[in-house]
């Protein structure tokens, strides 16, 4: 929900842009292993480095584990160079192939943690899960013969994901609880390669309005965005909204055949440019399915990287409107290296421009502490602005034309052409109190664990869905009563003001465990206060 009063720390929000680099990522071919050794035979740094860790290996008081010694090497050495540059040992770089890839292997489920105990959220259609009997509402007791739930059970997703997680082919079997029962059922499930979407949801708001929800971009976003136009465009969409907020990158090849289907004919996209890689520019080809038609992009603070790209062809080529907040401000481009031993580097190779010349890089070279603090500066400023001074553009880099001659900033991101003040309530915080203290999911994993196929019975589609569920009234004290168990003290100026909202909330998770997540997405828009603003604004594609 777009409706939460906003507070940062400095370890959430890092963590945060460390999921996934930020990167702009283009694939580079594996180096020869010959340009190691090569390079290693030649390189002083490199002997040198050789020499230190003999006489640590000799002589150093306690044993080192040098996995780990290597890794915070590499990451300091380019820590150095600027912000995203990084090392990613064998464990990250495999998450970041399957990240990038779109897929992993697995059984196709999402999975929710409550106290003690694992919940199955939701069951991809189609999958291994759902081919094996298992619902949303599932209480998962063992992993083979290891135990995951049950009192004094430690709360660790990683390692319950670790262990349902394995190779295509091979098979898990879960012990599961469910109906309201005690007793654990035993089910063998076959794992499979599992796509893993990012266009999260494309659905029609009404009968002319489309809207396409993209979490990052990975090798699949292009083939996925364009089968969702297609679709929305078979529906009547006239009017498209784009949502990129909390977007942090990904592949830049995706974000360019992106905006390639929203841009006509020969609009430069983007271009890249580095001390070893001359300038290229990329064109927008013949045959986007949405190159015409009223095209709205909203962005916030996380937008990054690949979401600027796009972002600034639409903007710099006067093609829609962009609306929200400023975006992160990172012109970078990395190639992944491969390294001995399943490792590699992300290592920033160019820069991108948008097609009015400006590169939207904030500056890094105070090093990276100085260059993460200034963005939660920076933010903190931007939230407690005045509204009539939103989102000041950065003007130190200068001003640049669109091709309408419109004038835009770059050097510290993408200033939307509608700058969107943040929602500021102190009843927010009774809400949010709530959220944080999984007081829906803990009633709503309670009506799915003891009701699911009476639900599923009454609600065979979303449809039927949509029509007749409500949210009674012993339900939301259910949730609110969750609450008071947390220690929260029950406020009724937010419980009057935002009700209606927050029974929408309960009704949306619902939707999405029953039927998928463009379900939830379905539900809650229309409580999507920047959404609703989005659809108000019109904004000048020309100078004045």
């Amino acid at each position: 929900m777009t409706k939460k009063k906003t507070t940062y720390s400095l370890g959430i929000v890092l963590l945060a842009l460390c999921v996934g680099l930020l990167i702009g990522v283009i694939s580079a071919p594996k180096v020869d292993s010959g340009y190691w050794q090569k390079n290693a035979d030649e390189s002083m740094m490199s002997a040198r480095m050789n020499a230190l860790m003999k006489l640590v290996d000799d002589y150093y008081v306690d044993k080192v584990d040098y996995d780990s010694v290597t890794n915070l090497m590499m990451n300091a050495m380019l820590s150095t160079l600027d912000p995203h540059s990084a090392y990613l040992d064998p464990s990250a770089f495999a998450q970041e192939a399957e990240m990038m890839q779109g897929q992993f292997e697995g059984v196709g489920v999402t999975l929710s943690y409550i106290d003690d105990t694992v919940h199955i959220a939701t069951v991809f259609a189609g999958g291994p899960a759902a081919h094996a009997g298992l619902q949303p509402g599932d209480r998962i007791i063992l992993v083979d013969t290891t135990k995951v739930s049950g009192v004094g059970m430690t709360k660790n997703p990683t390692d319950v994901i670790g262990h349902i997680r394995g190779p295509r082919h091979s098979s898990v079997t879960l012990g599961i609880q469910r109906d309201g029962s005690n007793k654990i059922k035993k089910v063998k499930v076959r794992r499979d390669v599992i796509l893993h979407n990012s266009v999260a949801a494309a659905v029609m708001m009404d009968k002319t309005t489309g809207y396409i929800l993209v979490t990052r971009f990975a090798e699949t976003t292009a083939t996925e965005f364009h089968s969702a136009l297609l679709e929305l465009n078979q529906q009547g969409m006239k009017h498209l909204v784009l949502d990129l907020r909390g977007n942090g990158g990904g592949v830049l090849e995706a974000a360019i055949n992106m905006a390639d289907e929203l841009l006509p004919k020969n609009d430069l996209i983007v271009y890249t440019q580095g001390a070893h890689s001359s300038r290229r520019n990329v064109y927008a080809t013949r045959g986007g399915l949405f190159e015409e038609g009223r095209l709205t992009v909203l962005i916030n603070e996380h937008s990054a990287s690949a979401s600027e790209v796009v972002s600034g062809a639409i903007q710099d080529n006067d093609r829609g409107a962009i609306i929200g907040h400023r975006s992160f401000g990172k012109g970078l481009v990395q190639h992944q290296f491969e390294l001995p031993g399943e490792s590699a580097v992300m290592l920033t190779v160019a820069r991108y421009y948008s097609p009015s010349g400006r590169c939207i890089q904030r500056p890094y070279d105070k090093g990276s502490d100085e260059y993460y603090m200034e963005y939660l500066n920076r933010l903190l400023s931007d939230y407690n602005a005045a509204d009539s001074v939103l989102n000041a553009p950065d003007t130190s880099s200068g001003a640049f034309l669109t091709k309408h001659g419109r004038k835009v900033y770059g050097g510290g991101g993408i200033q939307p052409d509608v700058a969107l003040p943040y929602f500021r309530d102190n009843h927010l915080v009774y809400y949010n109190g709530l959220i944080n203290a999984q007081a829906f999911e803990r009633v709503l994993h309670n009506e799915l664990f003891d009701h699911y196929g009476e639900l599923m019975k009454r609600y065979p589609t979303f449809e039927s869905f949509e029509k007749g569920y409500r949210v009674d009234d012993a339900t939301f004290e259910a949730i609110l009563k969750q609450g008071d168990k947390k220690g929260l003290t029950r406020d009724a100026t937010t419980i009057s003001k935002y009700g209606a909202e927050m029974r929408n909330r309960y009704r949306a998770l619902m939707a999405m465990s029953l039927y998928g997540e463009a379900a939830y997405y379905k539900l809650s828009l229309p409580f999507d206060t920047e959404i609703q603003q989005a659809l108000k604004a019109r904004v000048k594609l020309t100078a004045d």
